[in-house]
């Protein structure tokens, strides 16, 4: 399988059971059992990805590879798909950092990591942007003041839909690790006559008085 890609290797074997018709096919067998063989010690570096083979280490991105147990060509092929594209999003340092920071355990977590390191990037880009058409406005009259606000805004737009991506993604985090459970918290509060308690920023006095927000009213008769 030398060359041959693990996904290019799986659909080759897809393909031949589809023309055994379902049946039995040793040659489908053996792609798929090349591919999902574990490769040997995996090295972890940065951002959780795996460490490429020796050949793809000098053609492509020398010094970066996986954090995945027992991974085989699959993963491998997986990993390196993962940061080239980050790399030409333009993204990769900041997506291996992203990934290290909310120490992504999977291949979700770590996509999500570089969505939102891409998205960041490409928020900070459009605001640059914005700026540039401000300041142009500012230095503009007539249909190129107007022109370089229309094009400011459109930035602006951008900017805040990228943002919220950025967020959701954030939240989405949050709900995948929590597994999209909800805590809610119901607390009882008991209040023996004649005493003073404080729930929710107001001040009840006991006995079933009426709420009150500071001292130095009048108690309850």
């Amino acid at each position: 399988m030398t060359g041959l890609r693990s996904g290019d290797a799986i659909l080759g074997a897809s393909r031949c059971r589809v023309e055994e018709r379902g049946g039995p096919s040793g040659y489908a067998d053996r792609q798929e059992a090349t591919v999902r063989a574990p490769v040997e010690a995996p090295v972890r570096t940065v951002g959780g990805e795996l460490a490429p083979s020796e050949d793809f280490a000098t053609k492509t991105l020398p010094a970066i590879l996986d954090t995945l147990v027992n991974p085989d060509a699959v993963a491998a092929d997986a990993s390196r798909d993962r940061l080239d594209l980050a790399k030409n999003a333009g993204s990769l340092e900041l997506a291996l950092d992203t990934a290290d920071t909310i120490r992504a355990g999977d291949a979700l977590e770590r996509m999500l990591a570089h969505q939102l390191a891409t998205t960041h990037v490409l928020a900070m880009k459009a605001a640059a942007v914005m700026g540039q058409q401000l300041d142009l406005a500012d230095r503009t009259m007539g249909t190129a003041k107007q022109a370089a606000c229309v094009e400011a805004a459109r930035m602006a737009g951008a900017v805040a839909r990228m943002n919220g991506s950025f967020q959701a993604g954030m939240q989405t985090l949050q709900r995948v690790r929590s597994g999209g459970r909800q805590t809610v918290i119901v607390q009882h509060n008991h209040i023996a006559p004649g005493s003073q308690n404080v729930i929710g920023g107001q001040q009840q006095v006991g006995g079933g008085g009426v709420p009150r927000r500071k001292r130095g009213g009048r108690g309850a008769a």
